[in-house]
């Protein structure tokens, strides 16, 4: 059986790029009597003998966990239905290549990402989500239309098909469940990449023989039930559809929110092994502050950003921060800056040391110090190193 990255014939690349170019005009795959239509008049009179020759891991009939370059009813192929490329498409396809391949990628990363960064609790099996919003928020300059579209590519990607539900009023709002089987492809990195882990996890679908109690987790991910992968299921459903046109746009995962000035850090890493001071620690402690201010942790950046202050006084000669803000020899400019952190210095310690009270907190985010003024005293710190 060809793999699903193995060179394509011309029929079948000319099938690809005919129900393609529907898609990326209007949002929606056309109709087969259309594609049986375009193929016969570009000189492919069997339609359906090359649909059906395009490659497919898994079970190889209508029915089992398969995945492959194309979704259709494999029962029963009507004029009216839709046909869908999968993401595997865009391997082979140029025209897809962005939208299934850089695109994609970077949006499973993105879920990848936020997953990772959940928080469990011991008490309680917690799901979390992301919603439309949420990804419009964090991919500011991609369209509507690309928003929308997303469930109709999620809906043929068994990483993704389990986890989205329509959400909110707006007819095109979706949200997806960051479920624990997303870590299956926290190192894909690349189209190749995830292709080849679908196609591992397709095999082992139809292949296994699955306890009882775990049966309804995999059923999820690939649509089959019982004991064990059952054969006599499709995965075929209805495709969500969207109104209007897409015009996909470059999509990259959001820039790192950062706290502390990369080339300063890198600055300071240099110097480890040529002073007399070892700076892992002050590393260690300014990349777990970039880390916490990423994920919004108020109280962890304030902790942080404290025993930054306290831990780099010997570098300015001086035992205590305090001293150093008094007494070292800063610009106009930087001693006002080091006024910032020293008063900081007590909210700071509101955070570390205020007992449980039956009011709620008010520290937020927000309340940090401006991060000019952690980066003014690190510039200083590593000149004189």
């Amino acid at each position: 059986m060809p793999a699903l990255t193995d060179p394509l014939d011309d029929a079948q690349l000319t099938l690809l790029r005919v129900m393609a170019e529907p898609y990326l005009k209007s949002g929606q795959w056309p109709v087969w009597r259309y594609v049986e239509q375009m193929m016969d008049h570009l000189g492919y009179d069997d339609a359906e003998q090359v649909l059906k020759s395009l490659p497919v891991v898994g079970a190889n009939s209508p029915v089992g966990a398969w995945y492959g370059l194309c979704w259709y009813d494999r029962a029963h192929l009507a004029d009216d239905s839709r046909p869908t490329l999968t993401v595997a498409a865009g391997l082979h396809a140029p025209e897809l290549r962005h939208l299934f391949g850089d695109n994609f990628i970077s949006i499973l990363q993105y879920f990848v990402k936020r997953q990772r960064a959940v928080r469990p609790t011991p008490d309680q099996a917690t799901a979390a989500y992301i919603t439309s919003e949420d990804f419009k928020r964090d991919f500011p300059a991609v369209t509507d239309e690309f928003v929308a579209a997303l469930p109709g590519i999620f809906e043929r990607e068994p990483v993704m098909r389990r986890g989205h539900r329509p959400w909110g009023t707006n007819h095109s709002g979706w949200q997806f469940e960051l479920h624990k089987w997303i870590k299956d492809y926290r190192n894909v990195d690349d189209l190749p990449g995830y292709v080849e882990r679908v196609t591992e996890l397709t095999l082992a679908a139809n292949t296994l023989i699955i306890p009882e109690s775990q049966a309804p987790a995999l059923a999820q991910v690939f649509g089959s039930s019982g004991s064990k992968i059952k054969i006599g299921e499709t995965l075929a459903a209805g495709m969500p559809t969207v109104t209007g046109t897409i015009t996909p746009r470059a999509v990259t995962p959001p820039e790192p929110k950062r706290y502390v000035n990369e080339a300063l850090r890198s600055e300071l890493a240099a110097k480890q092994g040529k002073t007399t001071l070892n700076v892992n620690k002050l590393l260690q402690l300014l990349l777990e502050l970039d880390d916490a201010y990423e994920d919004d942790h108020p109280y962890s950046c304030h902790a942080l950003l404290r025993a930054v202050i306290d831990h780099v006084p010997p570098i300015l000669g001086h035992k205590s921060f305090e001293a150093a803000a008094n007494n070292y020899p800063w610009s106009r400019t930087d001693k006002k800056y080091m006024a910032r952190l020293l008063e900081f210095k007590t909210q700071a310690d509101d955070v570390l040391h205020r007992q449980i009270r039956a009011s709620a907190d008010v520290i937020t985010m927000h309340d940090l110090p401006q991060a000019a003024a952690l980066n003014a005293l690190l510039r200083v710190c590593i000149d004189e190193l």
